[in-house]
């Protein structure tokens, strides 16, 4: 059984609102590490509120079809058993914080303490989270001085601390500089391995750094389901997101006839200097 499993989800934001998802099923099995790609409008943001359990609520319903997480549809499950299951973290993470917290320690604490564990189990959890994103030194700090990297590190040990089967992560790093977006795809990439991580994004960067399946959502719907040299090569890639460079040179040296038939594209820097080197060695 999928963890998640997305059945002909067709979905708008009222009766006279555009359709937002339109006829979309996805499924996700527990441990995968999935990026779903889109561009502005695609309605990337709105999946990852669908997979995370924030929707349906109130009169936001599907037209038709369901989410299912472990076979059961997200009304059916109870907030406690939606916390234990998935968390969703944003990629605003002054928003992810519970305002009722005066330390790091606090606002780890604060989510385990609602779910009524003994105090020894949240204690060993808030440690856990403490080191997993590298927060220890920040423990005593107040959550609303730190800078936004230190935050969204902490939204997500705050998330984590919940011990959920799955994390979706929606443009965790949109607002970051580039050295902060690396720390935290590295701290990220550290997470155990056994956590379904869903990540949503308008960047290739991050993806390529995290998931090894790649969903590629354009107007509502899938128009692509696979690994990374299968979505790069699809015509919609780059025209949403434009193409690594070091992927756009070596495309313009096949259309040339100068890269082997079957080699795959590089998709960072270091995979093409080992194949340009190789490629220019069986030339010469």
């Amino acid at each position: 059984m999928a963890l998640i499993a997305i059945e002909n989800l067709v979905f708008a934001y009222g009766p006279k609102m555009p359709v937002i998802l339109d006829g979309l099923s996805l499924s996700i099995e527990a441990g995968e590490r999935v990026a779903i790609l889109g561009g502005n409008g695609s309605g990337k943001t709105t999946l990852a509120h669908w997979i995370a359990g924030w929707l349906p609520r109130a009169a936001m319903n599907a037209t038709s079809g369901a989410v299912l997480a472990n076979g059961k549809a997200w009304p059916a499950w109870t907030a406690l058993e939606r916390a234990e299951a998935v968390q969703f973290v944003g990629q605003i993470p002054m928003q992810q914080l519970s305002g009722f917290a005066f330390t790091v320690y606090d606002e780890l604490v604060f989510g385990p303490g609602n779910l009524g564990l003994e105090p020894d189990e949240i204690r060993k959890r808030a440690d856990w989270a403490l080191d997993i994103c590298n927060l220890r030194h920040l423990v005593d700090r107040d959550p609303f001085t730190l800078s936004g990297g230190e935050q969204q590190r902490l939204s997500i040990a705050a998330a984590l601390v919940m011990h959920p089967k799955a994390l979706v992560l929606d443009e965790p790093t949109g607002n970051f500089d580039p050295e902060s977006r690396d720390n935290l795809l590295d701290q990220i990439n550290r997470l155990p391995s056994d956590l379904t991580i869903i990540l949503c994004d308008m960047a290739l960067k991050p993806a390529l750094a995290i998931a090894k399946r790649f969903v590629l959502l354009d107007g509502g719907r899938i128009v692509a389901d696979g690994g990374a040299q299968e979505i790069l090569s699809h015509p919609r890639t780059s025209a949403i997101f434009g193409m690594p460079a070091v992927m756009e040179a070596a495309l313009l040296l096949q259309q040339a006839g100068h890269w082997p038939a079957g080699e795959d594209l590089p998709l960072t820097f270091g995979r093409a200097q080992e194949q340009f080197g190789r490629i220019t060695h069986v030339a010469g």
